[in-house]
């Protein structure tokens, strides 16, 4: 039950008071919370929370919830603005709210989000400039810092190429994992507990705050979303025609006007951008595969550290404002979405750029040039600040699909795979046990060839690329196997994660790399011989075949090893499952449904 002690801590506050709308909310008239961003200072941890819990104190709309662990020991926390003061999800989801979810410090070094949304939070509880209407229709939860292992190894000297401010989190965990690409794998606490926070919470538009260093032009913020026709249409389209549209026009209204994330085509912004194409490994590619309208703000690390968090400040307002102004279509064309998901056959694994489709945007940059350094007095190639340009430049965010898959009634995973099968629970897959041992005929997958990086990758030996071949064959399962149906709303989760060629499918991030390895001895020495005699006595049309084969073929009479690698390779010792995908694909659902 949540304790709050109103009248010491007003008192230091504020004398006035005002109402906002109907809630029961006695509001000071002055910030609740101080920051320091202006003078290039970013929170710690530590001060963070804080001032979420001082805001929980002050206002019966604002809960702060320990949400789950990291991997530092530390909870995830959980900061919900709620009109009705209903911090229950279903309860939410009831009532017919929307839900947007803000995210912060999945990189701590990239800390403008965490500021930003300490003062969104206070701004829009103090109904600043009439925010607070934007709760009507939505409830905002956010995370302070997903990284807390990171944000506690605050140094002054990270990111060597920014100056402010003045110091930061790291951009590894507390197990040195980047938490933005392990959305889809999730070896860590605050992965999984990020999991369980989008299956419960079940929010329809999401935002992960960013700071990138990659080019370098005038723009204080970069947006990076969903690629839109890797939707389902109904939620593409929605994306695509109405709301990118009104969040740039939006931003266009605040002294920092935004563009797409800048991915060069060509090394050369005159010659266009592309819209970067995410997998689930990171936040947007993960809400992607639930049909979860996804953002990222990349602001630019080279502007004053204040630009940067009042640049994603305004983004948060127009994104908040989006989201009250048309919850009614937002709900229903992810509702629409979802029931496409499920009833669809065909899905998507990989995508290539149509570079046949543009459009222009507005960008402002820097001409390319020499100069001169202020350290050294040498001259280098660089982007010159002394020479601004603005145009008009093409902009390719249009992908086409490139590998297909027909999904099946079913997949079964043998429980020996624990590990999958824990991260398909957490990310809300329906599944069923198996209640006797049964032999099926199934699509079974066989490894033909894979190549991984050389170094590990996030902890991991990630396959780069994956070929294989599907066969029918029987295969035998046992009581208590999990029976996945593909007739579910998260049936774009369930089909990226168990098809081996997925981007970010648990065969490429190594989970099943023992049915890789070998364990038998199986090959035909000279001490297969014995038993070589013995099978061709037992099989007389074998027996047959390799006399004649003798007879016809001089070489092979010669040849001592090849006359048993003959016999072996027609013999059940050659059989080996060294290679077999473990997950089956199952088409029997009539009969597989009466086994759980």
């Amino acid at each position: 039950m949540k304790t709050t002690i109103r009248i010491p801590l007003l008192g230091l506050i504020a004398v006035g008071f005002i109402l906002i709308g109907s809630c029961s909310d006695q509001v000071p008239s002055e910030d609740v919370i101080e920051l320091a961003y202006q003078n290039n200072q970013s929170v710690t941890y530590q001060e963070a929370i804080n001032k979420y819990q001082k805001l929980d104190q002050v206002f019966d709309r604002a809960r702060l919830i320990e949400w789950g662990q990291t991997d530092v020991g530390k909870p995830l926390h959980l900061f919900v603005i709620s009109q009705e003061e209903m911090f229950q999800p279903s309860d939410i989801q009831q009532q017919g709210k929307r839900v947007l979810l803000i995210n912060n410090g999945v990189h701590p070094g990239e800390p403008c989000g965490i500021d930003a949304s300490l003062q969104f939070a206070n701004d829009i509880l103090l109904n600043k400039e009439g925010t607070g209407k934007y709760l009507e229709n939505t409830v905002i939860c956010i995370v302070p810092v997903y990284s807390v292992g990171g944000a506690l190894k605050r140094t002054p000297y990270i990111r060597s190429n920014q100056l402010t401010p003045h110091a930061s989190g790291r951009r590894g965990n507390g197990r040195n994992i980047d938490l933005n690409r392990d959305y889809a794998k999730q070896d860590t606490r605050n992965a999984q507990s990020m999991a369980r926070l989008f299956q419960v919470w079940q929010p329809d538009v999401f935002l992960d705050t960013h700071t990138t260093n990659g080019s370098d032009h005038q723009h204080t913020i970069t947006l990076i979303s969903v690629q839109p026709n890797t939707f389902p249409e109904a939620l593409g389209g929605f994306l695509r025609d109405t709301m990118l549209p009104e969040l740039y026009q939006g931003m266009e209204k605040t002294p920092y006007d935004m563009i797409p994330y800048v991915m060069f085509n060509n090394q050369n912004p005159r010659q266009g951008i592309t819209s970067y194409l995410q997998s689930p490994r990171v936040s947007t590619g993960y809400a992607r595969m639930f049909n979860v309208l996804g953002f990222m703000t990349e602001n630019h690390v080279y502007k004053p550290y204040p630009d940067r968090v009042k640049s994603v400040y305004h983004f948060m307002q127009t994104l908040a404002q989006f989201t009250h102004q048309h919850s009614g279509q937002i709900q229903r064309v992810r509702k629409k979405a979802r029931h496409q998901t499920n009833q669809k056959n065909i899905y998507t694994l990989d995508y290539k750029l149509d570079t046949s489709k543009k459009r222009m945007i507005h960008f402002r940059g820097y001409d390319k040039g020499e100069v001169t350094s202020k350290l050294t007095g040498l001259t280098y190639h660089d982007y010159d600040h002394s020479k601004p340009y603005a145009d008009s430049i093409p902009y390719y965010n249009h992908y086409q699909p490139t590998r297909q898959i027909e999904a099946p009634e079913y997949y079964i995973i043998p429980q020996a795979w624990r590990h999958v099968i824990h991260r398909m629970k957490i990310n809300g897959t329906l599944m069923h046990r198996l209640n006797q041992d049964t032999t099926l005929e199934v699509e079974q997958y066989y490894i033909t060839s894979h190549d991984q990086l050389k170094s590990s990758y996030n902890g991991r030996h990630y396959h780069k690329k994956v070929e294989l071949e599907a066969r029918e064959e029987k295969r035998t399962f046992y009581r208590g196997d999990y029976v996945v149906p593909v007739s579910q709303v998260n049936n774009q989760y369930i089909i990226e994660m168990l098809e081996p060629q997925g981007k970010d499918s648990f065969f490429r991030w190594a989970f099943f790399d023992t049915c890789l390895e070998r364990r038998d001895w199986n090959h035909p020495g000279n001490s297969f011989e014995a038993n070589a005699i013995k099978y061709l006595n037992n099989h007389p049309r074998l027996k047959e075949q390799y006399q004649q084969k003798k007879q016809q073929d001089p070489a092979f009479a010669r040849d001592h090893q090849g006359q048993l690698e003959y016999i072996f390779n027609h013999s059940p010792w050659s059989k080996s499952i060294i290679g077999r995908y473990p997950v089956a694909r199952v088409n029997q659902g009539e009969r597989l449904s009466q086994l759980w």
